[in-house]
Order: C-alpha cells, then structure tokens, then sequence
C-alpha cells in the first residue's frame, strides 16, 4: 500500500488508532486522528476531515455502519480496518485466529508452540498489542499471530493470512452487527481473500462455520472433538493429527469443548511442519490465560473458579463442560440480547445450582424458571453472589463453584477483567471470613 502523499482519517484514538496513525506517518502519509470524544482527537469536529481524506482506517470500536463512514464509502473514500493496514505492511507469515469464543487462547497457545520450535512468533490484534505496531518492523522469516476480532474484520476488505483458523460461529455482538448475517459475513472475511496455496483451518463440528467453505479457496484442514477427521480430532484421549497421536488430552490444561483450541493449534502447529514432540512438550507446557476457568482455590472445602472472560452463552456451556463433577454456577451482568433460555437447555446436568447477579438478573432468573431449572438464587452484589455460591455447593453437596457470566460486563465494570479481579478479591475476602 503507498501511502506517500495521502491524506489518512485514523478514526478512533484507542491503541489501535495510534498504533496506525504512527505506521502511517511512518510511511509517507499524512494522518489525522479523529475520536467521537473531542478531548481525544486531533480535529475538534467532523467538518472537512473525512471530506478531504484519501484513506479511512477504523478502530475495531468504529462501525462500518458509522454515519461518517458510511458518507465516506458512498463518496468513494477507501475505508478499511487497522487490521488490513497493518497486513498491508507486513512481510511476516500471517496467521489469522477468529471465532466467537476462544481466540484469545488459542492465538497464545498457537504463538506458544511457535516460540518452543524457535520460530520468531509475535502474538497480535485485538488480544492487547496492535498489530500496526509492529507490522512494518518484522522480516520474512519471522510470524506474526493475530487475534481477529469481527470488528476488525468487518471492514478488512483484501486481508488474506497464509493461515486462517475458524473456531466456532455463535450469536454475539448481535447489538453492533445488527443481524446474525452480519456477523458470519465479517467472520467470513478471514477466509474471502485467500489464495489456493494458502490454508483454512475450520472446525468440522460447527454448522455456521462449516457454511462457509463452499467460499473457501484455501485448502481447508478441519479440526473435529466429535469424529476422525483429515486433520486434527481427538481419539482415545489423545489429540490426533490425520492418524497419528501427538499428545495425551489429560496432560493439558484443556477440558471439554476446551479442546477445539487446542486442535486448532495442533492443526497450524503440523501444517507449519514442526515436530510432533516439540508440539507435545508446548500444549504441555501451555497455561490459559487469565479468568479463562481458573482456579481460585478452595473456600470452605469448596474448589472455586473464575471466567470472567465468559461473556456469552456459548462460552458459559463450554465452561460448564469442562467442569470435574458437581457444580454451582455464578451468571449474571449487562443487559444484552442474550438467549438465556438457550444457555438452560444446553447446560450439562452436572451444574446443579445458579447464583444470579447483575443487571439482567431477572432475565437469567425468568429463562431458568422457564427450563424447569428450580434451584436458582438472586444475590445484590458479586461479593454476595461468591458467599451464597458456597453455601448453595455445600447443601447441594457440590464440589465446585464456577463464576462464568455468560454476559458483558458493562452493567458495573469497564470489562471482564476488572471483573474478574473484583471476583477475585471476593473470593480472597471470603477466605478470611471463613
């Protein structure tokens, strides 16, 4: 992409923006940045910025459905994302990783066993480091793992990864997307621009992504939990790629649905021809990050987890299925457009009690009365919701706690890990108690 001379709008002044709005100035544009909050931008209003620009490139928080840019497109202005900015200017092998739920593990896991076979890996994107930090700055033997979000995919136009991954497609940030269609056609993108050399990795077990691959020109490689497939699948408690086992599941820190991360990771892991044993010894090694179902420890003999990172119903069964035996279970936080009556007739019959907290606490509770599901509980704070989740495990005779939301949780945090931290620190509070 040449830049040299063109007038670039960076909307929004977030890390990305600014990450951008430096790789532009770095490569002969002349950029701008413009925020909806004045105190941020560079123009103190709308008038004339995005009339007299060449190139628009959107933060990830932006809509494409923004009125500005939506005049800009009609107007002819390129509008692209920071995501396909940063592509542009990169040489490095790109591997791609999206999905409603899990990228973020699986992006780390994924740049983990690059980094244990010696490969210069980068992890990227909307996992907390931009990608246009750095994208200019990598050589071709070097990769680059980027977590792809629908927001920065939604207006990634000619984005192409010599690898893409495809997790799962589940209803999520409908309130931006407008429409389920929407979202599997940004989703999509990640696989619209590649070429035949390059590779698609999917999953096998998920009809919204699976939907998708009569679009595919990439040679498609499926991961499966449920069947033998030409990829990677589980079999007799190891992970397999195309007939072959590489490593046994109980030795990783993956349970359940977990697992699709990890035979997604296996699946680029094989593909970039690194040995089996070295693959092995990193899914080892690996540790999910933070308020993905971790262990808090034990209150009142009770094991205690948190996954705050939780903020859909999918990713709440998930969790759910992991669990090892008997647990009560935590929801509750903002008001979305979330089907809990969805959540109640796919919760496995092991989570034998719910904690409700937040603010659509009455929809979780209206959702379970209506499944049948009796013994629920309203709590006033998440202090209390941690305290009453004791109680409710030890007369239900439960060996588990799980504080998975299964919402956003901007009813009282700026995001899921502040509310992790406060759930945390309730946990340590209860523990002192007792």
């Amino acid at each position: 992409m040449n830049l040299v001379g063109k007038n670039v709008v960076i909307y929004g002044a977030g890390i990305s923006g600014m990450s951008a709005y430096q790789l532009v100035r770095e490569n002969g544009g002349r950029a701008v940045i413009y925020d909806d909050n004045p105190e941020k931008s560079h123009a103190t209003s709308s008038a004339g910025v995005f009339e007299d620009c060449d190139i628009i490139v959107l933060s990830p928080g932006i809509s494409g459905f923004n009125p500005y840019v939506m005049d800009a497109k009609l107007s002819g202005k390129l509008v692209i994302s920071e995501l396909e900015l940063a592509s542009a200017f990169c040489v490095a092998e790109q591997i791609a990783v999206t999905g409603t739920n899990g990228k973020t593990t699986t992006t780390l896991l994924i740049d983990h066993i690059l980094k244990t076979a010696k490969i210069n890996s980068h992890a990227v994107g909307n996992i907390g480091a931009a990608f246009s930090s750095i994208a200019d700055k990598l050589d071709a033997m070097e990769c680059v793992v980027i977590e792809a979000s629908s927001f920065q995919l939604e207006t990634a136009l000619n984005f192409s990864p010599e690898i893409a991954v495809m997790l799962n497609i589940t209803p999520d940030h409908l309130d931006r997307h407008g429409t389920m269609e929407r979202y599997i056609a940004a989703k999509a993108n990640i696989f619209l621009r590649q070429a035949s050399c390059d590779k698609a990795v999917y999953n096998a077990d998920d009809e919204n992504v699976c939907s998708l691959l009569p679009l595919v020109k990439a040679r498609q490689i499926p991961f499966s939990l449920s069947r033998p497939v030409d990829g990677a699948y589980q079999s007799s408690g190891f992970l397999c790629y195309k007939g072959k086992p590489v490593v046994e599941t109980e030795e990783l820190d993956f349970r359940g649905r977990e697992l699709e991360n990890a035979l997604a990771a296996l699946a680029v892991a094989m593909e970039k021809e690194i040995s089996p044993y070295t693959i092995a010894d990193a899914m080892v090694s690996f540790r999910r990050p933070e308020f993905r179902r971790k262990s808090c420890g034990v209150v009142d003999g009770v094991n205690v987890y948190n996954d705050s990172k939780a903020t859909n119903v999918f990713s709440t069964v998930s969790a759910s299925e992991s669990m090892d035996g008997d647990t009560v279970l935590i929801l509750g936080g903002a008001q979305r457009a979330e089907n809990f009556g969805e959540l109640f007739s796919n919760l496995p019959s092991k989570i034998k009690g719910v904690v409700v907290v937040g603010e659509n606490a009455d929809s979780i509770i209206r959702a379970a009365v209506g499944a049948g599901f009796g013994n629920v509980l309203r709590s006033a704070t998440l202090e209390d919701a941690c305290a009453d989740a004791v109680d409710m495990a030890h007369k239900l005779e439960c060996k588990n706690v799980l504080f998975s939301p299964s919402s956003k949780s901007y009813d009282r945090y700026t995001g899921y890990s502040e509310r992790g931290r406060a759930f945390d620190a309730a946990v340590v509070k209860l523990m002192r108690k007792l």
